[in-house]
């Protein structure tokens, strides 16, 4: 075969290998299905507004609480087991089972917050005590201490209660709104400021600041969660507006940004799984104003997340909880909800209480 011929042969072979070729890079480059999905949906329909979601997961149970009262769920069966009464303007709970007992956050009126506390067991109020506060909302139970930490929003600060005498040892001015908060289980508890668009360190015993950071491209940190063994933070991220949120990942000893993942509009919290590696975003809205949207990141290395799916959820369920157990989360919201109210300065779309779900999210 001539010189001429050879090259004509072998260029009409890479033109039939061709498509073939590209065919092979973008199977190879498409995403694999993650499996994460909507795995239960269990009606609750009732009265009352809801913030956060908490699960107990020793005790397989799943609390709810809803303006006055507190929905407790089975976990494993997905019935109603039990409904507390007694209290008004419920945020989120926090449970201390070596005590037997849980905290909640509350506001009685605009001008006072108040921390309600139940039985595990009986699951009946037992006590309350005051914040001494306003906006009494997120908390953390922090088992190294074994103090309660509760966020005052609109109040700027923190109350410290002792969760075994039940009395507040502590308070701390922020001069900022916090949201949520983690401890690293070994003394140090990290907070989002999210007016000041930083993340603080502070002594979780002399509760004195020891870091504040700034989170870069994250306008408004809202949701934190922290992977302890690699010393990294996950903090989620609302955009101004209707502007679509961030996760950013923070190294927690010096407060470097390490990269930033693009989610929803509207997120209200993340937690991070130990055991898959995984890191869950819940958003209020995808971004269509009718549904919300989950983000599943995984963490491939300490410094780089990547996506692994973005679950559609129904519009409102912005909050999460995980059991590291199934390696499941749980978020709330409405199936159906109305326009927004004639002339709202932040029109949203109105929750149609009747169709209050729980959601289930695993493989």
């Amino acid at each position: 075969m001539s010189h001429s011929r050879f090259l004509s042969a072998l260029r009409w072979t890479f033109l039939l290998a061709l498509p073939l070729l590209l065919l092979s890079v973008v199977v190879s480059a498409a995403p694999q299905d993650s499996g994460y999905r909507v795995i239960r949906t269990i009606h609750l329909g009732g009265e009352g507004n809801w913030d956060y979601v908490t699960v107990d997961a020793d005790a397989r149970r799943v609390y709810i609480p809803r303006s006055t009262h507190i929905i407790v769920i089975d976990e494993d069966s997905g019935k109603v087991v039990g409904d507390i009464a007694g209290m008004n303007g419920l945020h989120g709970v926090a449970v201390a089972p070596e005590f037997n007992r849980a905290f909640v956050t509350g506001n009685k009126t605009e001008q006072e917050g108040t921390i309600y506390i139940f039985d595990l067991k009986t699951l009946k109020l037992t006590s309350s005590i005051k914040s001494n506060s306003i906006d009494t909302d997120s908390l953390i139970y922090d088992p190294f201490t074994k103090h309660v930490f509760v966020n005052n929003g609109d109040g700027m600060n923190l109350t410290v209660v002792d969760a075994a005498t039940e009395k507040v040892v502590g308070t701390m001015a922020f001069n900022a709104n916090p949201e949520a908060a983690v401890s690293d289980g070994k003394g140090s508890i990290f907070q989002d400021l999210e007016d000041k668009r930083s993340v603080m360190e502070y002594d979780a015993k002399t509760l004195t600041v020891k870091n504040k950071w700034p989170t870069g491209p994250c306008v408004s940190p809202v949701g934190m969660a922290m992977d302890r063994a690699h010393r990294r933070l996950y903090v989620s991220c609302r955009g101004e507006g209707n502007v679509p949120g961030v996760l950013i990942v923070m190294n927690a000893d010096n407060g470097k940004v390490l990269t930033s993942m693009p989610i929803g509009i509207g997120v209200d919290g993340n937690v991070f799984d130990p055991e898959t590696g995984d890191i869950f975003a819940t958003c209020r809205d995808s971004g269509e104003g009718k549904t919300g949207a989950t983000y599943v990141f995984h963490a491939d290395s300490p410094d780089k997340i990547s996506l692994l799916a973005t679950v559609k959820t129904i519009y409102g369920a912005r909050t999460v909880a995980l059991d590291p157990k199934s390696h499941h989360i749980f978020s709330i919201g409405t199936e159906q909800n109305e326009p927004p109210a004639p002339g709202a300065k932040n029109p949203r779309p109105r929750p149609v209480l009747s169709t209050f779900e729980l959601l289930e999210i695993g493989k």
